[in-house]
C-alpha cells in the first residue's frame, strides 16, 4: 500500500504544476528570450547528401502579445549544418587519380535567418501550459565556411584553402510549425518549438543539381515576461 501512496502523490506532484494559473498573454505586454537547437536539412537532395544536421544553433526573440490568444515576434537565428565529408569525399575520388588521398574540412552551411511570425494559442491564456501554431516569413542570409584540401600524391602533399564566400546568395523563406510553453512563475517561461523553412529561388549543390532549400529546426529556450 505505501507503494501504491508514493506513486499517487508523485502523479499529483506532476499533475499542480500544469494546473496552475499564472497572469500571462495580457493584450500589451511583451517578452524577451532565447533559445537553442538543431536544423534537418530536407531538401533538395543535395542539400541531404552533402550536409547533416548536428550543427547547434541558437538565437534571440521579442515577443509582443496583442491579444490574450495571439502574438506577432521577431527574431534572430544562427544555425549552421556541418558538411558531410564522406559523401563530399566520394564525389572528390571518383574524379581523383588512383592512389591520390584527399582530406576535406570546413565548407559547413551558415544561415543567419531574421524572421517575424504570428503566433496562435490554443490554450487558456491563464494556464501554466501553453500549446501553439506559428508561422512567418523570413530573411535568409546564407554563407558557408572555406573549404580546405589536402592533397596527398605520389609522395608529395599539397593544401589549398577554396573560399565559399560568394558561393551563397541570400533569401526570402516562408516558415511555420509547432510549439509548446510550460510556465514556471509569473515571469518565466521554457519553451519548445519546431519549425519548417522553404526558401524562394533556386541554390546549385555541388553535384551541379539545383532546388529550392528547405529545412526542419527544432529549438527549445526560455521567455522572460514584460508587463
Amino acid at each position: 500500500m505505501k507503494r501504491y501512496r508514493i506513486i499517487i502523490a508523485t502523479v499529483l506532484l506532476l499533475i499542480i504544476p500544469l494546473s496552475m494559473s499564472f497572469a500571462q498573454r495580457e493584450a500589451g505586454t511583451f517578452s524577451i528570450g532565447g533559445f537553442g537547437g538543431t536544423g534537418f536539412p530536407m531538401s533538395p537532395d543535395f542539400f541531404k547528401d552533402y550536409w547533416k544536421m548536428g550543427g547547434i544553433g541558437f538565437g534571440g526573440e521579442v515577443k509582443f502579445n496583442f491579444s490574450e490568444m495571439s502574438s506577432i515576434g521577431l527574431s534572430f537565428t544562427y544555425l549552421p549544418f556541418p558538411l558531410n565529408v564522406d559523401e563530399m569525399m566520394e564525389m572528390f575520388e571518383a574524379e581523383a587519380p588512383s592512389g591520390m588521398e584527399l582530406e576535406l574540412s570546413g565548407m559547413d552551411l551558415v544561415a543567419k535567418i531574421i524572421s517575424a511570425n504570428f503566433m496562435q494559442y490554443f490554450t487558456h491564456p491563464d494556464a501554466s501550459f501553453g500549446f501553439y501554431v506559428t508561422a512567418g516569413g523570413g530573411y535568409y542570409m546564407l554563407s558557408a565556411t572555406d573549404l580546405k584540401i589536402k592533397i596527398s600524391y605520389q609522395g608529395q602533399t599539397v593544401e589549398e584553402t577554396e573560399s565559399m564566400e560568394d558561393e551563397l546568395e541570400d533569401k526570402f523563406g516562408v516558415n511555420g510549425g509547432i510549439g509548446v510553453e510550460l510556465q514556471f512563475g509569473p515571469n518565466f517561461i521554457v519553451f519548445a518549438e519546431g519549425k519548417y523553412h522553404y526558401l524562394f529561388g533556386e541554390e546549385e549543390g555541388p553535384d551541379g543539381d539545383k532546388g529550392n532549400l528547405s529545412f526542419i529546426t527544432a529549438m527549445g529556450g526560455i521567455r522572460f515576461l514584460i508587463k
